[in-house]
């Protein structure tokens, strides 16, 4: 369906509904340079991200041929394409505003939207979004409405079809022109970064990390073999799994991929594995005992711990440690502790991490649910 628009011109309709298992990229360049210590410096290289939407349609008897044409003449054009997964009930309207939710939506001032029902579709245009309506260019009448945000999109590539006589199936590739800016939620801070608690979920009931330090190998191929690191420090990566179940959950989860910005800005996490064994007994302040296990010979330099307790993560500095007898080793942190060495559930290491990854997929699962997998990788104890 072709429409001309007052902000985009001609734009085509996408009408036919997107299949389960759409993906959606959101893509960020960053730039790393990594001095022989292994240390960083990023830069990112993208003022906005880049938005990519890649699904699978369905055209059923009657309307093969109007996609057929539709993709025939239009594969050059722009399209505009409704979030399918962004979509919320309003009911009937006949006004020139709709009543929604709009905190946790796609929506912003001039963009474009679409009301659907069981028999027809209407491409609006939004002059203004409030807190909890659209304002629309022109009044519009239909009922038992849905409303979908619209992306301004063009295709990337070819248009992959399987046709018999029933049905044609599309996959198509769009890139987004119009991609707003996701106002970003800053969390809280520990040593001027940002700081998170969010769970890694397992696969197949464990979690896979790597341990990985540079590695220089000297072998002169005489029967002596040396090897070295210029690195300060092996790091330590993992896959963050994340599935989401909710519209809220969905935006509050793109808050953090826009925070991030990829590979930029990197985060405080725990390890969630018990890296210390605490030794103390009654009331602790600042000053506990945790068992050796090899700490002050070959972990000294992680300085940072996150310690849960009553249900409850904190953060905490080692600012002193010392071995106190051969099993033994007493460290200050800050802030202090304060609480009951009983209460005490697990302590683990605090690493700086970032996001291994510039461009990041979620999977759109169907029923709501989505799910996201991204390599982050620790990059300072």
């Amino acid at each position: 369906m072709k429409l001309t628009t007052t902000n985009f011109g001609e734009v085509i309709l996408l009408t036919s509904p997107a299949l389960v298992g759409a993906v959606e990229s959101v893509g960020f360049k960053t730039d790393i340079f990594e001095s022989k210590n292994g240390t960083e410096q990023r830069t990112p290289l993208k003022d906005k991200a880049r938005q990519t939407l890649n699904f699978d349609s369905v055209a059923v008897q009657k309307e093969v041929a109007s996609v057929f044409n539709s993709q025939w003449g239009g594969i050059r054009h722009n399209w505009a394409v409704p979030l399918f997964h962004e979509l919320q009930f309003v009911g009937d309207v006949s006004a020139d505003f709709v009543m929604c939710r709009t905190d946790i939506f796609s929506f912003y001032d001039g963009c474009l939207a679409l009301l659907k029902n069981d028999t027809e579709q209407v491409l609006v245009e939004v002059e203004a979004v409030e807190n909890d309506r659209l304002l629309l260019a022109d009044v519009v009448s239909i009922a038992n409405a849905e409303l979908y945000p619209v992306r301004v999109c063009f295709i990337s590539g070819d248009i992959s079809k399987k046709i018999n006589n029933f049905i044609a199936r599309s996959s198509i590739s769009f890139v987004v022109i119009d991609e707003p800016e996701i106002q970003e939620s800053v969390p809280a801070q520990f040593l001027a970064d940002d700081i998170y608690w969010f769970q890694l979920l397992l696969s197949s009931g464990s979690l896979e990390v790597t341990l990985s330090q540079q590695q220089n190998m000297i072998n002169n191929e005489v029967g002596v073999i040396f090897q070295n690191s210029d690195w300060n420090f092996a790091r330590y990566s993992k896959q963050y799994r994340a599935v989401i179940h909710s519209a809220e959950d969905l935006y509050a989860y793109r808050q953090f991929l826009f925070r991030r910005k990829g590979k930029y800005r990197p985060f405080w996490l725990p390890t969630y594995e018990a890296n210390m064994r605490c030794k103390s007994t009654g009331f602790i302040s600042s000053v506990m005992l945790i068992e050796s296990d090899q700490y002050k010979q070959l972990g000294n330099a992680r300085k940072h711990i996150a310690v849960r307790s009553n249900q409850t993560w904190t953060a905490h500095t080692i600012t002193t440690s010392a071995l106190v007898s051969g099993s033994t080793v007493q460290v200050t942190v800050s802030p202090a502790l304060n609480k009951n060495a009983s209460s005490i559930e697990r302590i683990s290491y605090l690493g700086l991490h970032r996001l291994d990854a510039d461009s990041i997929d979620l999977h759109y699962q169907g029923a709501g649910n989505v799910e996201v997998t991204v390599p982050i990788l620790e990059i300072g104890v």
